[in-house]
């Protein structure tokens, strides 16, 4: 398998390097990493050119826009897409591409769970979230998140990648277009943990109201949220 795993980032100096070091250590190591980075006003740039094997920057400073560039540079037969503030285990990448054995299957996607997390966090990530995604799933409506998803590079470019007029909901847009050229797959045991700092400043009820209204306006009338300030 030939396979670009694609990193966009802005402002992300803090996080980069434990995200690059977690993706280098993979059991099954990608062909290239490709970071695409949206004019970052820190040391992310830097540190980008030192640790990733392509870097692009792209000017829009959106991460469907910073998804779409690097994708587009990239080589690989299969692309999958990571987030900076994101840390994955050894056979994350192994497990993630493994359904793509069988030809039928243009997309999978992971399970999120935070790099820091309370019981109860950890129990809603890791044992109901995944059951609500294979329900939302199998109705049609994918719910895979951008930080832990792979795509047949041949699908990915028939539906035009990433729609980068949007600012959110931009994975769930893809996954959906990608349905009509295959089965998507959710891949349990493929595991990104993330960084909690958006929960941590915005609170349980701003966070879990925001995706799931934003994820309601987008499939029943194609509409997401355009405000996505990053939280650093």
């Amino acid at each position: 398998m030939n396979v670009s795993v694609i990193v966009p980032t802005y402002n992300e100096e803090k996080s980069l390097s434990r995200c690059m070091a977690s993706l280098r250590n993979q059991s099954f190591a990608a062909d290239e990493i490709i970071v695409a980075d949206g004019q970052s006003q820190d040391g992310t740039q830097e540190l980008a050119h030192a640790l990733a094997d392509k870097v692009i920057v792209e000017k829009k400073r959106t991460i469907a826009a910073g998804r779409q560039a690097g994708a587009l540079a990239a080589e690989g037969q299969w692309l999958v897409f990571a987030d900076a503030d994101a840390r994955y285990p050894k056979d994350w990448l192994l497990d993630l591409l493994r359904p793509f054995a069988d030809p039928g299957v243009a997309c999978t996607h992971g399970k999120i769970l935070l790099s820091e997390s309370t019981r109860v966090e950890h129990f809603m990530a890791d044992r109901v979230m995944p059951k609500v995604f294979q329900v939302a799933l199998r109705l049609g409506h994918p719910t895979g998140a951008g930080s832990n998803l792979a795509i047949r590079a041949d699908v990915f470019h028939q539906i035009g990648g990433f729609n980068t007029d949007l600012v959110t909901a931009e994975d769930v847009d893809l996954q959906k277009r990608a349905l009509r050229h295959g089965k998507n797959v959710f891949v349990k045991d493929a595991v990104a943990y993330i960084s909690p700092r958006r929960i941590r400043e915005w609170g349980y009820t701003r966070f879990v109201g925001f995706h799931f209204q934003n994820w309601v306006q987008y499939t029943l009338w194609r509409k997401s949220f355009s405000d996505y300030q990053p939280v650093r």
